[in-house]
């Protein structure tokens, strides 16, 4: 992060939650532990064995406009919340948007689906929700990649699982060694869930372009609010917040792949692209 901080007052809805460290995890403000295996470099971050501490709210870099999209959706919920991870690594976000869910008394029910191609980050997942007492009834982490049909597809092996958090079915065609995965549409995912998507996260490296265009009318009955990471160009980027715009979405976050981009919250480096789009069928506001 550069530039003047300022933190989205969506953080001060949700209690700081006091951890004690097991030496092995990092912890976020919700009180979640996430084991530093799962990613090179982490293991430096982990308070030691036995420390109490209460976490802070994150710091204002890229993954920040993903925790104030995720929270304000919680915030937004009474009854059932439900949310879809596509691209899930280790299920960061459907993880944090249930731990959210523990501090808001209107949720009375919780649905979520985390899919994930990668077995060794699937392996990652399930041990995380494990570990955090996530995998309550309702709660389905589904090994698979996301498609435009049902069936199989090829998904590259990856070397280091604990750096590479990037592989894409469109990178099979090149890969060292693949493995086959079974492949779901959209369809599928939402047929799991018995209403409408409180938010949709998506980062699945270049298949947002293969899915999604096919796939509007499904998303604009189904999803509230979605969050799709870019890729590939800043073409493809504009290309994909035209698709959501057109279609009556209302933009809340735009920001190409690869800038230093001005936030609300200071200068942020974006890698991926990032859109954020409410559907006003589902959120009011003005367009």
């Amino acid at each position: 992060m550069m530039g003047k901080y300022k933190q989205d007052p969506v953080f001060q809805a949700f209690n700081p939650v006091e951890i004690e460290a097991d030496g092995r995890s990092v912890y976020n403000f919700l009180g979640l532990a996430t084991r530093v295996r799962y990613k090179k470099g982490w293991v430096k971050f982990a308070p030691p064995a036995g420390a109490r501490m209460t976490p802070g709210f994150p710091v204002v870099n890229e993954h920040y406009l993903d925790w104030v999209a995720v929270l304000e959706s919680v915030l937004r919920a009474e009854g059932a919340y439900r949310f879809v991870e596509l691209g899930a690594g280790w299920g960061p976000w459907t993880s944090a948007a249930l731990a959210a869910c523990r501090q808001r008394s209107a949720i009375t029910d919780v649905e979520a689906i985390a899919v994930e191609a990668d077995s060794v980050h699937y392996a990652f997942m399930k041990e995380h929700f494990e570990i955090n007492g996530l995998n309550g009834d309702g709660v389905s982490l589904i090994h698979g990649a996301l498609g435009a049909e049902t069936g199989e597809i090829s998904f590259p092996v990856i070397e280091n699982p604990d750096e590479d958090y990037g592989a894409s079915l469109r990178q099979a065609g090149q890969a060292a060694a693949t493995v086959t995965v079974p492949q779901y549409t959209l369809e599928d995912v939402f047929g799991r869930l018995s209403g409408p998507v409180d938010f949709l996260h998506m980062d699945v490296q270049g298949v947002e372009y293969d899915v999604l265009p096919h796939a509007m009318a499904l998303v604009k009955a189904r999803a509230k609010a979605v969050l799709i990471g870019t890729h590939i160009s800043s073409g493809r980027h504009h290309a994909m917040v035209a698709l959501f715009r057109d279609r009556g979405w209302r933009i809340r976050v735009d920001y190409e792949r690869g800038q230093l981009c001005d936030t609300p919250y200071g200068l942020i480096k974006i890698g991926d692209g990032v859109l954020v789009a409410e559907n006003p069928a589902f959120i009011p506001g003005d367009v």
